[in-house]
């Protein structure tokens, strides 16, 4: 297998948010671009330059509709998620086929392709106290659920590594289908069509991602010189999850993900 460097993982992730943009409007389906990629939108036009990756949150109901779409006959993109046993993780990725990524501390059996995430964007309540109190819960189960999945030996930090020797077996044994329909219960407990408050509670930050209804309103924003779907009330978005996010962070902060991508034989 061939290594993939950087730019092409870029590429590659382009081409997939592309191909998501494609299958929403043929669906009439929403989402937004979040995160990091809605900050490097912003600030850069693109990419963070030291990121390698693309989020977006789609509305929960248009995330279950885009959950139970049949793939398109491609061979290089698949839509992959817990619920068809593809994936460790409790949202949807859209990946390319032909490629293969090791995650760093993540054991072999959690291998997967070059991917975009697709997180879902629930109501969220007007109190501050009950929105703390689900994303710790939250925190609990993404906890036990990473860990599962957790390369024994490796860690950030000794006792980390060190802690994983006892946990891991523990929470191999845990049905992690269930562990992620858990998460997802947790999270849309408040329905987004109701709520005061809309958010990102099940892959968030934390009670930061508490955003107003216009959220839902779209606006175009642009990425690697291409027009994307952004949230109205972007500059709020940004402002509550990074602070001054026009500046640039210490260079000893800018990290991207930590793995490994090659194209497959």
């Amino acid at each position: 297998m061939r290594k993939i460097d950087t730019d092409e993982v870029k590429q590659i992730e382009l081409d997939l948010l592309i191909k998501l943009d494609e299958i929403c409007k043929k669906n009439n389906l929403r989402y937004y671009l979040c995160g990091g990629t809605l900050l490097g939108a912003v600030r850069h036009k693109g990419f963070i330059p030291w990121d390698d990756d693309i989020d977006v949150l789609m509305p929960r109901d248009d995330f279950q509709k885009f959950l139970e779409l049949p793939d398109e006959k491609d061979d290089e993109v698949k839509k992959i998620s817990w619920k068809n046993g593809e994936s460790i993780y409790p949202f949807i990725k859209l990946v390319n086929t032909k490629t293969e990524i090791k995650e760093k501390y993540l054991d072999k059996e959690a291998l997967t392709s070059v991917w975009i995430d697709i997180f879902p964007l629930d109501g969220m309540p007007d109190s501050e106290r009950k929105i703390k109190k689900k994303f710790r819960r939250i925190k609990f189960y993404k906890t036990l659920l990473l860990t599962a999945y957790s390369e024994i030996g490796t860690g950030a930090t000794w006792y980390a590594t060190a802690a994983k020797y006892i946990l891991i077996p523990i929470c191999r044994r845990l049905n992690t289908v269930k562990l992620c329909d858990k998460l997802n219960r947790i999270s849309s407990e408040y329905d987004i069509n109701t709520s005061p408050y809309v958010g990102g509670f099940l892959w968030g930050y934390g009670p930061q991602e508490k955003m107003p209804r216009s959220f839902l309103e779209p606006c175009e924003v642009t990425f690697e010189g291409k027009k994307f779907p952004a949230p109205s009330c972007w500059d709020y978005y940004l402002k509550s999850l990074y602070g001054d996010y026009m500046k640039l962070p210490p260079e000893e902060k800018r990290k991207g993900h930590q793995f490994d991508v090659w194209w497959k034989e």
